[in-house]
């Protein structure tokens, strides 16, 4: 989500730190988007090509830009307005997401994956032609295919709620292609 330093103003998306030396300063901003080495060398021969920038350190595991730069020359903003222009997003450092938080996100999509899966495979075996041959096996496999993902995705829950909830996804789906298989729509 991009910041706007316009939003406020006294709100700054970066953190300032002390500089060497006494003519020059440095900023820490965070950034979205990065995904790897090679996003991290963008980043640096971008703000790096900029006039007045003297040193720029990226942290990939950080999602973090450290830019020393002369002040006389650039601006913060102009630095950050660069990383947006290439494509990434700023967020402000002082606000990192709790590590609870990130985990009820992760368990809310969870349960919206698992339900998405029984939805599906509600509506494979109804879908499914056993006239067709060979082929009718293919929703089976699919339905199979899923339950593997449930418990794979359930498996942080516990193993005999991931064993229970792909059991029942399982159940359900051969019920349903064998209701399918005696001609029941």
């Amino acid at each position: 989500m991009p910041v706007s330093a316009a939003s406020t103003s006294n709100f700054n998306p970066w953190t300032e730190e002390p500089s060497a030396r006494p003519d020059r300063r440095k900023v820490r901003a965070r950034i979205g988007g990065l995904h790897c080495s090679l996003c991290t060398g963008t980043i640096e021969k971008a703000l790096g090509r900029l006039p007045g920038v003297d040193k720029v350190a990226v942290s990939l595991t950080h999602e973090q830009a450290l830019i020393e730069y002369d002040p006389t020359v650039a601006r913060p903003e102009q630095l950050l307005q660069t990383l947006r222009d290439i494509g990434y997003t700023i967020t402000d450092p002082r606000k990192l997401r709790a590590f609870e938080e990130e985990e009820r996100d992760l368990v809310r999509e969870a349960r919206r994956f698992v339900v998405a899966v029984a939805l599906s495979v509600a509506a494979i075996p109804i879908i499914a032609d056993p006239a067709v041959g060979w082929i009718g096996f293919l929703p089976a496999l699919v339905c199979l295919s899923l339950g593997v993902f449930v418990f794979l995705v359930l498996r942080s829950s516990g193993l005999w709620t991931a064993i229970g909830a792909a059991g029942g996804l399982t159940a359900m789906a051969l019920t349903l292609l064998t209701l399918n298989l005696q001609g029941y729509p």
